[in-house]
């Protein structure tokens, strides 16, 4: 089973914002989210009619949040309510979905690479590019089962009161202990690690698919007894408050909310490894062919924008630059200075080798 789990993260941080005020939200409705009461609810085939479009997310504040950027706006447009269901979709409740053909969803938000494995297996339908306008997104960021809907990026972030007078700055710094004694944060799942580590071997960029595991592994094994393993993006934020670690590679939102705690706490966008949620549409879809308007309207730069301020999710339409303030462009993976050296995530690699390759992952660091 898939789970886009930076999804369910943003979520997290947006919740902790609402609770902390640094953004607004009707408080009570905002507390039930968070405890996990809206993510309870499923709408029913009967309410996902034509007359609504049903959007599927993580739940927590990105209810609130996908509405207010992705919701209203086609609202106001169309005049059709869109419904945001938090219950999570991940890919085996898609199956089970199309499978009974009691399909409620229109629209879910996973990643890239669960857009092709369910494409494959016939569980979501082709983005229909009559409706959608594929030259909204940026290159390479509208497939045939999915188009990209917010990005983010693993980066290099670092405590830099521990690491000296010279801060790292690419991956090879990650594995020099030498140079910057003390433990490293790594993901325990395995999209976006191996990546990291071969850059850090020399690996050109362009050569990085497929990957090559043996040398990725030969190259992490010394410094096994210096990682400590994440599994959740607070985690990973917890290692740096703790002073468990002096660098790792994390979540970029993750580092930006440890650099608003304490500058101290920052982060390289230098070899930064990009990945690109998507919307797909399950087959069977209540809304039939409707639910392309709202993709489309969902491209809008304004509303993308929007979730970048509440959610840390950057736009996937590169117009939405051009709505940006400085601060907003500081965090967004896509911004011309901090891509330039970015690192793609292969989406089609993983459809074809996640399942294998995390099991050898987690045999490998758990020796």
């Amino acid at each position: 089973m898939s789970i886009n789990r930076f999804g369910q993260d943003a979520a997290l941080i947006a919740l902790d914002k609402f609770r902390t005020g640094k953004i607004d939200r009707r408080g009570f409705m905002t507390a039930m989210a968070g405890l996990g009461i809206a993510v309870a609810f499923k709408p029913g085939r009967a309410s996902a009619a034509a007359s609504e479009i049903v959007v599927c997310n993580w739940g927590g504040a990105a209810l609130e949040a996908f509405q207010k950027a992705y919701g209203e706006p086609f609202k106001a447009k169309s005049g059709i309510e869109v419904v945001i269901d938090g219950a999570g979709p991940a890919t085996g409740a898609i199956r089970a979905m199309v499978d009974s053909k009691n399909v409620t969803w229109d629209a879910t938000d996973g990643g890239m690479t669960d857009a092709v494995v369910l494409g494959k297996g016939g569980y979501v339908v082709p983005i229909d590019y009559s409706i959608v306008d594929k030259s909204l997104v940026g290159e390479g960021l509208a497939a045939e089962f999915g188009i990209c809907n917010y990005t983010y990026s693993n980066v290099l972030a670092y405590d830099a009161k521990k690491v000296g007078a010279t801060a790292p700055s690419s991956w090879n710094d990650f594995f020099d202990l030498e140079k910057f004694p003390g433990k490293r944060t790594m993901c325990k799942w395995i999209q976006g690690q191996l990546e990291a580590v071969l850059l850090a071997d020399g690996v050109k960029p362009e050569e990085i698919y497929p990957l090559d595991v043996d040398r990725a592994f030969k190259k992490l094994e010394p410094l096994l007894p210096n990682l400590i393993f994440w599994d959740s993006g607070a985690q990973s934020q917890q290692l740096f408050r703790d002073g468990e670690v002096v660098m790792g590679n994390i979540w970029h939102t993750r580092a930006n909310l440890l650099r608003k705690e304490n500058p101290n706490y920052t982060w390289t966008w230098n070899q930064n490894l990009m990945f690109a949620s998507a919307w797909s549409v399950p087959k069977g879809n209540p809304a039939g062919k409707k639910v392309f308007d709202f993709i489309n309207s969902s491209m809008d730069p304004e509303g993308q924008v929007t979730l970048l301020r509440i959610m840390g999710n950057g736009p996937s339409n590169p117009k939405a630059l051009a709505l940006m303030t400085d601060e907003d462009k500081a965090v967004y993976s896509l911004a011309p200075e901090n891509a330039k050296t970015g690192l793609a995530i292969s989406a089609q690699y993983y459809a074809d080798n996640e399942a294998e390759l995390q099991n050898k992952f987690l045999d490998f660091i758990s020796r």
